[in-house]
């Protein structure tokens, strides 16, 4: 079956407006806080401890607050960050199951599917992306803009092929090699359709930053300076509607190409 992007936009608007979006965006906006925390207060005592750096982990998310850093060890940090990226993991399958007008397994159903296939490959992206800029560049160069480009270039050709993944295993009763197959087998038959939707996105995740910036440098010049937690919570609010919008339309779009009676592999 093709794949019909404006009406995959279509729905993934009308399910964000929907009492569904609003639930998955409200539990999104209360993960996410707890998430980057983690997340940020892991990478930074990494920094400090491979590069013996003080200076803040900068490149996005920029989740910079002080009060929602976590002082613990390293080791402590690093088994919560795969704790909260497989947890992360959990919230999407819940997540995409309200969006999906059909029968479902259970969460406990698809457990081990989740930790073995979902959670192996959200675990290796999160090095790419988000461990690797962190060891990369030495203490001269900063947290520039090059590391994090060449992480997020890398991880892009795994993100692509395997972008309904996290639907198959969320929608099917496959197993952990078959889910993998299929969710490579359903990006195959509409490759250019899903890569132009993902890059419309990929264009999208700049506009969250956009209000901070117009907003920083406004009340900057008129009343001096905002306090950093109110632009993080903006920022995280219009990131969280647009996470809920994607995760909404791709999940149409997995199910446009998945066809109707589908429930394991592909047509």
């Amino acid at each position: 079956m093709s794949l019909d992007i404006r009406q995959a936009l279509q729905a993934g608007y009308e399910d964000l407006t929907s009492e569904a979006g609003l639930n998955v965006f409200s539990v999104l906006l209360v993960f996410n806080v707890a998430y980057d925390a983690v997340s940020q207060s892991f990478r930074q005592q990494l920094l400090v401890a491979t590069r013996g750096v003080q200076t803040r982990v900068g490149f996005p998310p920029p989740y910079n607050v002080d009060m929602l850093a976590f002082e613990f060890p390293l080791s402590v940090l690093v088994a919560l960050i795969v704790a909260a990226v497989v947890a992360q993991e959990a919230v999407r399958f819940w997540a995409i199951q309200q969006f999906a007008d059909i029968s479902a397994p259970t969460l406990k159903e698809r457990a081990r599917v989740l930790l073995a296939v979902g959670g192996g490959v959200a675990l290796f992206v999160y090095g790419v992306r988000q461990v690797v800029p962190v060891v990369w560049d030495g203490p001269d160069l900063g947290m520039g803009i090059r590391s994090p480009l060449v992480a997020a270039v890398a991880a892009a050709p795994i993100l692509l092929v395997t972008v309904y993944l996290r639907q198959e295993i969320a929608l099917t009763a496959a197993g952990p090699t078959e889910t993998m197959r299929n969710s490579v087998a359903r990006f195959r038959k509409a490759p250019v359709q899903i890569f132009g939707l993902l890059l419309l996105f990929a264009v999208l995740g700049f506009l969250p930053r956009l209000p901070t910036v117009v907003v920083t440098r406004v009340v900057t010049v008129r009343y001096g300076s905002m306090p950093s937690l109110i632009l993080e919570l903006l920022h995280s609010t219009l990131f969280v509607a647009l996470s809920t919008f994607s995760i909404a339309a791709i999940t149409d779009a997995y199910l446009q190409v998945r066809g109707g009676g589908d429930e394991g592999g592909p047509e």
